[in-house]
C-alpha cells in the first residue's frame, strides 16, 4: 500500500493531484489510498505520525501555513517517505534548501505541474525496482522488499514473516508465500515444513545444531532432516554461479 498525503487550500490543485495520482497508479500493480487535508490540523498529524508504511507528503507551500517546518518535523522522524513540495518559489533557491536540510524527492513549480505525473512515475519504479512482496494484514497492506526477508516460518496457525527490521504476521499459507516469491527470485528455499528461508541472508547452516544464522547474527532453528539433501544441493547451484 501507498499512501499518499496531500495538504493543499487549492480545490483545483488537490483535485489535479488526485488524478495524477490515479493516473500514475492505475497503470502500476500497487495498492493506494489518498489523505487529503487543507490545512496542517490534529487530523493530519495523526495520520502523517501514524505506523503506515510507505508515506508520500505533497505539500502546497503557498498555504497560509508554510510546509517546511512540517516537512523538518517529519524527517526528524522518518527518513523513508518521500516529500514533494509545489508552489511558487525560486527553484534553485528550494532546491538546494530541500536537498540539505530536508532530503525532499522533488520541489514543482505550479507553472510546471505537468512534471508531477513523472515524478509520480519515478517514485512508483523505485517500489517496482525493489522486488516487493505485498502482504495483506488485518488493518492494512504491508509492502516488503524480498531482499529484507531473512525467513518465514509458521507457528501457532499464523504465517510470520521475519525481516531484517520487523516481523510481520499474515493469515496466508507457506506454500502462498512461496509460490509468490519464485515468481520474483529464486533463492528461497524450505527447510522446514514450517519454514521458508532467505539464502541470500544466511552466513553458516549447522545441520549438526540444526542451527541456520543470518548476517545480522539473528537465528533460526527449523532444519528437518527430511530438507537436508534439497538444502545442499540448493547451496551447491547458488554457489557454482
Amino acid at each position: 500500500m501507498i499512501n499518499f498525503i496531500i495538504v493543499t487550500e487549492s480545490l483545483f490543485i488537490s483535485s489535479y493531484i488526485e488524478d495524477k495520482i490515479d493516473s500514475t497508479l492505475f497503470k502500476s500493480n500497487f495498492e493506494y489510498k489518498t489523505y487529503l487535508f487543507n490545512n496542517y490540523n490534529d487530523n493530519f498529524f495523526k495520520v502523517a505520525f501514524s505506523n503506515m508504511e510507505n508515506k508520500v507528503f505533497i505539500f502546497d507551500l503557498d498555504n497560509q501555513e508554510n510546509g517546511f517546518n512540517i516537512a523538518k518535523k517529519i524527517r526528524n522522524n522518518d527518513k523513508l517517505s518521500e516529500i514533494i513540495f509545489i508552489g511558487n518559489y525560486n527553484k534553485d533557491y528550494i532546491n538546494n534548501f530541500l536537498i540539505s536540510s530536508i532530503k525532499a524527492f522533488a520541489f514543482i513549480d505550479k507553472k510546471s505541474l505537468s512534471i508531477l505525473e513523472s515524478k509520480l512515475e519515478e517514485i512508483v519504479n523505485s517500489y517496482n525496482l525493489s522486488k516487493l512482496l505485498v502482504i495483506k494484514t488485518i488493518s492494512n497492506y504491508n509492502i516488503i522488499k524480498i531482499s529484507d526477508i531473512l525467513f518465514i516460518e509458521v507457528c501457532n496457525r499464523k504465517t510470520i514473516i521475519h525481516t531484517i527490521s520487523s516481523m510481520v504476521t499474515t493469515s496466508k499459507s507457506l506454500s502462498y508465500l512461496e509460490n509468490k516469491l519464485k515468481l520474483e527470485c529464486d533463492f528461497f528455499i524450505q527447510t522446514h515444513r514450517a519454514c521458508l528461508v532467505n539464502l541470500n541472508n544466511v552466513i553458516s547452516i549447522d545441520f549438526k545444531k540444526k542451527e541456520i544464522i543470518f548476517f545480522n547474527n539473528k537465528k533460526c532453528n527449523l532444519i528437518s532432516r527430511n530438507y537436508k539433501g534439497i538444502i545442499k544441493d540448493k547451496v551447491d547451484t547458488l554457489s557454482n554461479r
